[in-house]
Order: C-alpha cells, then sequence, then structure tokens
C-alpha cells in the first residue's frame, strides 16, 4: 500500500508549508504533501500523506501505539529515568505523550505520518530527501530518516505564511516552565477561593453515598439555572433514577477561571446540594487545603529535579529496530509534563482526589468518564490505593478509529505486567458501535460492559422525515454547517465552504452556520447565515437539504440517523476521527471541487443508519440499573 507514486523518481521532496503547491518541480521528483490533499493544482508525481495515512491507518496506528509502549517500559526500567511519585505511582501514567489527545500540540499526526515516510522510503530507491517545511523538529527527524537509509537530505528554504499564533500561546512559548507551574499555582488557589466564597456556613460538602459519579463541569441540561436542579448531558435518565440513592457526584471544572462564572458555579452546585440532600455535589477545584497545596508543592519538585538533565529521557524515544529517534517531537510537551505548567495541574489534582478518597466513605462503585487523561490515571490508582469497590469507566460518547486516549498496545493488558498500565474494572459501552470499536482496537472484551447510551437517548424518537422538502419553484440548496472545536479542521472546513460560494456554480446555494462555542468568524461569505450555537442540531434539520461537518464532530450522527445526507470534510493536518470513518452513508470531500460534486449529487433517498444499530436506546435504562444494582463480573 505504500507503492503510492507512478514514476519511480531519485528525490523525495516534503511539501510542509501553506502553499497548495511547488512551483518549480524536476521531472525526477516525487512530491509529498504535508498539509494538503491533492488537487487538479497539482503536478504529476504528487501524493497526499494523509491519503497515505488513511489507506494504511491499521499498521500505523498499531506503530504509534507501539511506541508509547516501549517509551514508557524505557522511562520505567532505568533507575536514570524512572518517574517515582506519590504512592508508589508511576507518573509517566499522567504526561501528556501517554494521555495522547488529537489536538496538533501532542504531535501525533506528525508522528504518524513520519511513520508512513519511512515506509515509503522502503519502497523506492531515493537517493535524496529534502523538506521545505517551518517546522524544525520535524526536519531534524526527516534528515536522520535520510541518514539513516544513505540518502542524501536537503532544506528548502521555506517562503510559506507561519500560521499565526495567540497571544497566549506566545506567553507560554517565552516564559520559562517553572515560572508557568507558579503561575498555576496560584490560579488553582484563587479558583479554590472563589469557588468556597458563597458557601454558607463554609465548611466542605458532607459526601456521605456509597457511589460516586466522576465527571465535568459542563454539558449540564437546558433549564438548569430556572430550576436549580442537577440535570446532565453526560447522565441524562440516569440522574432521575439515582434521585432517591445516596450518590457522591464530583466534577472537574472546564477551563472557568473568570470570577463571576466561579461565583455563578459556586451558588449553583449549593442549590444542587440543596434540591436533593441525597445527591451531594462537590467540585475538585475548590479543594484548597494548606495540606494538599504543600504536598502537591513537594510532589512538583520531585519532579523538577528529575527533570534537570532532561536529555537522559532522549534515548527512552528510539525503538529497538529502528535508528529514528523521535525526541525532537516530544521533547517540548515533555518539559510541560515535568516541570511546566501541565506538571504542576497534575501534581494539585493528585492530591485533590488523594484529600477527597480520604474522606469517602466505603465505596461500592464508582463511575468516571474515561478518556485516559492524566486525572483518570490518578483516580484509578488513589481509588484502588484506599481499597474502594469496582471502578467503571463510561465511554459516554462514540469511540472513534483514531481517538488513541481510548486505544493501547495489547501488551498493555497482560495480567501481571510490571508496568502495566492503571485500567478500570470495567469499560462501560453504549452500543454495537463503541463495543466493536474497543474490540477491534485489541482491548480486552471480557471487560466491557454493555450500557444504554445516556446521551444519545434522542436519537430513539429521531424522525426521519423532517429534511427540507424541495419543489419546482425553488431550487436554492440549503446547506447546513456544524464546525467543531479543532481549529485546523475548521479552517479547513470552511476554507472549502468559501472557495465553493464564490463560484458561478454556488449561486443558487444558501449556507446555515451552527458554529461550534470555541469558535470565532470574521469576513464570513454574505451567503452564510449564522444561527445559534445553543439550539439542537436537529432544530435545523427541517430547514436543509445537507449537513456539512467536520470529520471530528458527532453531529455526523444526528444527520444519518435523522434521513439527512451528511458531507464530513477531511483535515490534512488532523486525523479522521469520524465516529462513522468509513461507511458508506457518508459523503467525505478533501477538496473544493469534491465539495462541488457531493452537493451537485444530493437527491434521492438519503442512506439511514437506524440508531439502534449504533446504541442501546431503551429509556427504562435496564442495563445501567442491573450494573449499579449488582457488580459485574468478568466473562
Amino acid at each position: 500500500m505504500y507503492k503510492i507514486f507512478g514514476v519511480d523518481t531519485s528525490i523525495l521532496t516534503i511539501w510542509d508549508t501553506n502553499q497548495t503547491h511547488q512551483k518549480h518541480i524536476n521531472d525526477d521528483e516525487s512530491l509529498l504533501l504535508w498539509q494538503h490533499f491533492t488537487g487538479s493544482e497539482h503536478p504529476p508525481n504528487t501524493v497526499s500523506i494523509s491519503d497515505v495515512l488513511e489507506q494504511n491507518a491499521d499498521e500505523i496506528r498499531a506503530k504509534i501505539l507501539n511506541l508509547i509502549y516501549c517509551v514508557g517500559e524505557n522511562v520505567a526500567n532505568s533507575s536514570k529515568t524512572k518517574l517515582k511519585f506519590e504512592s508508589g505511582f508511576d507518573y509517566f501514567w499522567m504526561t501528556q505523550f501517554q494521555s495522547r489527545p488529537y489536538t496538533q500540540s501532542a504531535q501525533l499526526n506528525n508522528l504518524a505520518k513520519i511513520f508512513a515516510v519511512i515506509e515509503i522510503i522502503k519502497q523506492y530507491k531515493f537517493e535524496q530527501i529534502q523538506i521545505c517545511t517551518a517546522d524544525k523538529n520535524l526536519s531534524t527527524i526527516i534528515a536522520s530518516i535520510a541518514k539513516s537509509n544513505s540518502m542524501r537530505f536537503k532544506e528548502i528554504l521555506f517562503n510559506g505564511d507561519i500560521s499565526p499564533t495567540s497571544t497566549k500561546s506566545q506567553f507560554k512559548k517565552l516564559t520559562p516552565t517553572p515560572l508557568l507551574a507558579f503561575i498555576c499555582l496560584l490560579q488553582q488557589s484563587r479558583v479554590a477561593t472563589k469557588l468556597r466564597t458563597n458557601e454558607n456556613p463554609p465548611t466542605r460538602t458532607t459526601l456521605s453515598g456509597s457511589i460516586s459519579f466522576f465527571d465535568y463541569w459542563y454539558r449540564f441540561g437546558a433549564t438548569v439555572n430556572e430550576t436549580r436542579k442537577f440535570e446532565s448531558q453526560y447522565w441524562t435518565n440516569l440522574v432521575d433514577e439515582l434521585k432517591d440513592t445516596d450518590v457522591n457526584w464530583l466534577h472537574n471544572l472546564v477551563d472557568q477561571h473568570k470570577k463571576s462564572d466561579l461565583l455563578r458555579i459556586s451558588s449553583l452546585k449549593n442549590d444542587f446540594n440543596l434540591a436533593n440532600t441525597n445527591n451531594q455535589h462537590q467540585i475538585f477545584d475548590s479543594i484548597g487545603e494548606s495540606a494538599v497545596v504543600i504536598k502537591s508543592i513537594k510532589s512538583y519538585f520531585k519532579l523538577l529535579i528529575r527533570s534537570l538533565q532532561i536529555e537522559k529521557y532522549k534515548p527512552a524515544f528510539t525503538l529497538s529496530d529502528a535508528a529514528i529517534n523521535f525526541w525532537p517531537l516530544f521533547k517540548n510537551e515533555w518539559l510541560n509534563s515535568l516541570r511546566g505548567y501541565e506538571a504542576m495541574i497534575n501534581c494539585i489534582r493528585f492530591h485533590r482526589l488523594e484529600f477527597i478518597f480520604r474522606q469517602l466513605p466505603k465505596q461500592r462503585l464508582g463511575f468516571y468518564l474515561i478518556k485516559n487523561q492524566p486525572w483518570d490515571m490518578a483516580l484509578i490508582h488513589l481509588w484502588r490505593n484506599y481499597d474502594h469497590g469496582q471502578l467503571v469507566g463510561v465511554a459516554h460518547s462514540t469511540v472513534r478509529f483514531w481517538d488513541l486516549r481510548l486505544m493501547s498496545d495489547p501488551r498493555s493488558f497482560l495480567d501481571g505486567h510490571k508496568n502495566m498500565m492503571p485500567r478500570p474494572d470495567f469499560v462501560a459501552v453504549n452500543g454495537p458501535l463503541a463495543h466493536a470499536s474497543l474490540v477491534d482496537a485489541g482491548y480486552p472484551e471480557n471487560e466491557l460492559i454493555d450500557v444504554e447510551a445516556l446521551m444519545y437517548q434522542h436519537l430513539a424518537n429521531t424522525p426521519t422525515d423532517n429534511r427540507k422538502k424541495s419543489s419546482d419553484e425553488s431550487k436554492v440548496t440549503t446547506i447546513l454547517v456544524a464546525t467543531d472545536f479543532l481549529e485546523s479542521a475548521t479552517q479547513t472546513q470552511m476554507k472549502l465552504l468559501n472557495e465553493l460560494l464564490q463560484t458561478t456554480h454556488s449561486r443558487n446555494l444558501r449556507v446555515l452556520l451552527k458554529p461550534h462555542w470555541s469558535q470565532t468568524f470574521k469576513d464570513l461569505h454574505p451567503r452564510i447565515e449564522v444561527v445559534s450555537g445553543k439550539e439542537d442540531l436537529a432544530t435545523y434539520f427541517g430547514r436543509c437539504d445537507a449537513l456539512y461537518c467536520s470529520a471530528i464532530t458527532s453531529a455526523v450522527i444526528d444527520g444519518v440517523c435523522a434521513g439527512v445526507p451528511v458531507i464530513q470534510c477531511l483535515d490534512p493536518q488532523s486525523f479522521n476521527l469520524s465516529p462513522l470513518r468509513g461507511r458508506v452513508e457518508v459523503q467525505v470531500v478533501r477538496t473544493t471541487e469534491e465539495l462541488r460534486s457531493a452537493i451537485n449529487n444530493l437527491g434521492g433517498t438519503p442512506p439511514i443508519i437506524k440508531p439502534n444499530a449504533l446504541f442501546h436506546l431503551d429509556s427504562q435504562l435496564p442495563k445501567w440499573k442491573a450494573l449499579i444494582a449488582t457488580e459485574a463480573t468478568r466473562n
């Protein structure tokens, strides 16, 4: 599958710029695009690395997971690099590298592309590799690949535009990492103080239940500010089922740091507790006891000392079967995890959880939203350390092929492994789609439990005949656009749309834009009408002929289940994170030409996926009730 070029050449040129193509390509060159998909404007013998990545996804994903596993083994098995932490916990499990987020700063997309380049080189007799890029770390690794394969290496002068960075990002880049850690400590102390301002009397919430739920202070029901009663989009119907049960609800904040926000959060949390004394709520971030602060500072300094000779971690990033060292890609995030803002917040979260577990009575059951984030790892370790009952990670949304947070090398699951990754007793999966995805990725099937899809209960009553009806009098095609939080994916999606709207072929096209709450837009085309981002997406299905979204958002599921034709835009700078990746019910576009073709081909009966084929949707929640009533046992 890596035999991708139609003509053998002696030079491989890697083009990592925002310009769509190189103006002067020699006949003896093969061009590999790093930031773009190929289109009609590109010269012959041009291939997009993102297409290669998708064509070889299974193999490349396995290589990434293997590297993460091997780095963990290398770090843990050396006294020089072993990251000892509190209570015998290996801090490696809280590093950003191990938590493998899919954002660009994590570099996993670049890593996947590098693995593809290594395999491409094996298929051809290139004599030289040359690269045009502003990314010096990427250039360093490509140079090492050339050297290990006895090939010449050349850097082409970069003449593209460097993507602008926000003031916040520039500040982080220029500020010494220990200073960022100190700022984090001050910020978290301030947050804890503000969250406790409205406590009257100023005492800690008593958590007396024997079942605990851990989630984020986010995604509440639409009416909580009016009713002042707890409603959750994460747990939906289950909240009402547990109203007469003694339950502890523990929440993490999601970047809410403004004074006004914190005061409102504190007030709402207090009202939740007053509305139902059986269900008590606590926010992790409100814990600011001096003992927690002192322990956090001590733990941070342990990490800081371990990181002083940071280059000692470099050998851990070399695979035994390759001469390539991947350290340049991950050095910055490693520094952040060991001595920067990330290091301090990890220490604080660890000791806040420790404080909570010390106060909690013996817990029979615990549930948390599984994302394998640093606080997840601390939660699992401390839950077991304090000898609580069964712990269940809840895969509350969809499980996507390239969301590596829920994926691990199969060796991580071997019983008795001395460096075994912390994991819950069970993972609750919400239907056939999530179940099959985790099994295909190698997760032990006997540790999966099927439950109802709490976040998708609305799909059980989704009408499939509410799509806009075209008439002979009106030939206007209405496209509903849903964006997502990842900036590069949104930029790619909107770039294709704007290019399409600027052509004469789009005169009968109307666009409704439902933006993600984190995105703002300037200089939109006049035919783009911005609608409320707070409304449910399905509100607009009756007004559109198709849904156009990124390959990240789970809105694709709402669309196909409602019978709305769905067009997903791939982003060459990120993974194809569609929960319906590879399904024929979804049209995938990479270029403006493909988007135009997809819209022109709308019509007829769109393919529909029955919601029950994806999720368990019984509103009575029998599977959840059974799980909570009696602890599960492995098959």
